[in-house]
């Protein structure tokens, strides 16, 4: 029978575990699921048992340990958008612009498998109290987040979306409700209309909100508009396309024509009297 390995104290090691004489620490090498000889390591013998557990379990839940202790959330990302072939260009753009600039330099370069439920949390609150970010913008950052994770689960690299249930957290501790907007009335037209005839500044701008008030277009939608676009002889105005703006540092920013969000934003809009006698 093979005589038992044993660490410098004399205690007795199990299959795959060693102590290194040089600095005392202790390894466990191990075979990963495809084949390749890795090895953990820790400061005492039960530090290593715990590794080697979670090791165990993760292999028993298919969860591929290696990449997770490698794989920091900024790769994680980078592979999530590079398969979001069904977004539109302006939404593929906002995603990559809110986590490279709120999320990648702050919290990008941890590994995934250090993130937890809390960190998420401070990360959120951070963004509301020390960025001044609006709920509803840290609302499309959770929405990023969140389903990076959710991919990183689906790739069998982590068990649990740290992100979970934030959001309903946030919005309670800030009393936020998304609120509900209601269209003006005929009245409040009328005396926004009276008001911006009549005023020196504004009166410049009657033309804009005649449009406006006489369509229905959204801001984009109008600036998008062509010529070709507007219908005379039968008095329709078709919206098939809209003007979206591209944050980013000055030399990227930029406008850009898109389909409109929605198919339901692609109609078209009888053009009333007002409208047509611009």
């Amino acid at each position: 029978m093979a005589k038992a390995r044993k660490d410098l104290k004399g205690r007795a090691l199990w299959k795959g575990e060693c102590q290194r004489a040089s600095d005392k620490r202790y390894v466990y090498t191990y075979t990963d699921v495809y084949g390749k000889r890795r090895s953990v390591y820790a400061n005492d013998l039960a530090e290593l048992r715990k590794k080697e557990q979670e090791l165990m379990k993760d292999q028993f839940d298919g969860i591929d340990s290696a990449k997770a202790r490698n794989i920091t959330l900024n790769k994680m990302f980078e592979r999530y958008i590079a398969t979001k072939y069904d977004l539109r260009p302006n939404t593929f753009h906002t995603y990559k612009y809110l986590y490279w600039h709120y999320v990648g330099e702050m919290m990008g370069k941890k590994k995934l498998i250090d993130l937890r439920y809390a960190d998420m949390v401070h990360f959120y609150f951070y963004l509301i109290e020390e960025k001044q970010l609006k709920v509803r913008t840290v609302e499309y950052i959770h929405i990023v987040l969140h389903s990076v994770f959710e991919m990183a689960i689906k790739d069998e690299i982590i068990r649990q979306n740290p992100t979970h249930g934030i959001m309903a957290q946030v919005k309670k501790k800030t009393g936020y409700s998304r609120e509900t907007k209601a269209p003006l009335t005929m009245a409040q037209q009328q005396r926004f209309m009276n008001f911006t005839a009549n005023d020196p500044v504004h009166v410049k701008y009657v033309p804009l909100f005649t449009f406006y008030l006489g369509t229905g277009c959204r801001m984009g939608e109008a600036l998008g508009l062509r010529w070709d676009d507007v219908d005379f002889e039968n008095r329709i105005i078709h919206i098939t396309h809209a003007a979206k703006y591209r944050p980013g540092t000055d030399d990227k920013a930029q406008w850009m024509i898109t389909e409109p969000k929605t198919k339901a934003g692609i109609r078209d809009i009888p053009m009333i009297d007002q409208v047509l006698m611009l």
